[in-house]
């Protein structure tokens, strides 16, 4: 287990994280979300032990990496944004090289090696210059060399930046199948990326964690949509349940003529009870579901101004 307690950084008078505590469990994907400038870099870079913290701790496995970050960095994969390659290498010199750098046994480099072409589908490059390769396929090398001594940290700061369509289909796949037993962060700027990806997800504005949440929680409130023909002020004459917070016209739907779209807020989750109410008015009702704000709509609310 990854543990993060009330860790800070500064920048003289700049406070890049401030006082941010989370825990990572293996076998869930975590996605490290915030706008630019929010702090996720440098949370990634004091995870790894990169950068020292002005305050807090980072505890894996229970040890304090601080006392001795060796214990994290056999087991750490890293892949920053902008990935670290030797250009003049030849594909298979550099992952002969990263297998060996890591130590990774050399009666068992070959065949992790064949298993990184194979996973990052490297065989058709594999005597190509890093240098001439486009920037897909040195992300791919890159990911290869991150993944080939079996790390059981892995962090990936945008993966798939620079992939066409079918290789980040891959890539999130090959990511999936790595989290089954593995502690594994994933920084990225494409939220459909988390939707797809991640199990839980973490929120950083401003340097603060502003959500740390599972996917689904995130998007999870006790809201029911209803579009009906009737006038707010008539709508809300047919709810007098202890369980309704709120009801309000929702700006994003955009109805026919004569239709409205209803948000009702519940206090607690009984999307049943508003359906018995609704059978029982004269409201001529078109649509109902439980409501579900897109993880757009969230990450601007939790990281607007």
């Amino acid at each position: 287990m990854l543990e993060v307690q009330n860790l800070s950084r500064h920048f003289q008078s700049k406070i890049a994280v401030n006082s941010i505590s989370f825990t990572v469990k293996p076998g869930k994907i975590t996605g490290l979300l915030g706008p630019n400038g929010a702090g996720k870099t440098t949370t990634m870079r004091l995870i790894t032990g990169y950068l020292q913290p002005t305050e807090g701790q980072i505890f894996y496995k229970g040890f304090d990496i601080q006392e001795d970050l060796t214990v994290l960095q056999k087991e750490l994969g890293y892949l920053p944004e902008s990935a670290p390659l030797y250009p003049e290498m030849l594909v298979h010199e550099y992952l002969s090289f990263m297998a060996e750098i890591r130590g990774v046994p050399e009666e068992s480099q070959e065949q992790q090696i064949q298993k990184m072409i194979d996973i990052c589908e490297l065989s058709t490059h594999l005597n190509f210059p890093i240098a001439q390769l486009s920037k897909g396929f040195k992300q791919r090398v890159a990911l290869a060399g991150t993944l080939i001594h079996d790390p059981k940290l892995i962090i990936l700061d945008e993966p798939t930046s620079g992939l066409d369509p079918n290789q980040i289909s891959h890539i999130r796949s090959v990511i999936r199948g790595l989290a089954k037993d593995k502690i594994l962060i994933l920084s990225t700027h494409i939220l459909q990326e988390v939707e797809d990806v991640c199990d839980d997800v973490i929120i950083i504005n401003k340097g603060s964690i502003v959500a740390n949440s599972s996917v689904q929680n995130l998007h999870s409130g006790f809201q029911v949509y209803v579009e009906a023909k009737a006038e707010l002020s008539k709508f809300k004459e047919f709810f007098n349940n202890d369980f309704i917070q709120e009801i309000e016209l929702d700006k994003e739907a955009k109805p026919k003529e004569g239709y409205n779209g209803f948000l009702i807020s519940m206090k607690e989750e009984k999307p049943e009870e508003i359906f018995k109410t609704l059978a029982k008015s004269n409201i001529v009702v078109r649509e109902m579901k439980i409501y579900k704000k897109s993880l757009e709509s969230i990450f601007e609310e939790l990281t607007r101004g």
